[in-house]
């Protein structure tokens, strides 16, 4: 059987798994997370810059959420 991958559950609680993950990571002061295409996706609403979010395994085994830089956004 085939695990799902956390970044296609479209649930509140992921909505908020993500959230959390998005401040620990990345840092951005204010950031919208959507759900499209089938996944999970943060944008810092300051500059524009985007980022799918992606699922990950420690060598451990654990499972985590982290973040593929999609558009670098504006500077400004």
């Amino acid at each position: 059987m085939a695990a799902i991958l956390l970044s296609t559950i479209n649930t509140r609680a992921m909505a908020r798994r993500v959230q959390a993950a998005a401040r620990d990571r990345l840092g951005a002061s204010r950031y919208q997370t959507d759900f499209e295409h089938g996944q999970w996706w943060v944008t810092e609403l300051a500059t524009g810059a985007q980022w799918s979010v992606v699922d990950c395994q420690s060598p451990a085994g654990g499972v985590y959420l982290d973040f593929e830089q999609v558009t670098a956004g504006d500077d400004e």
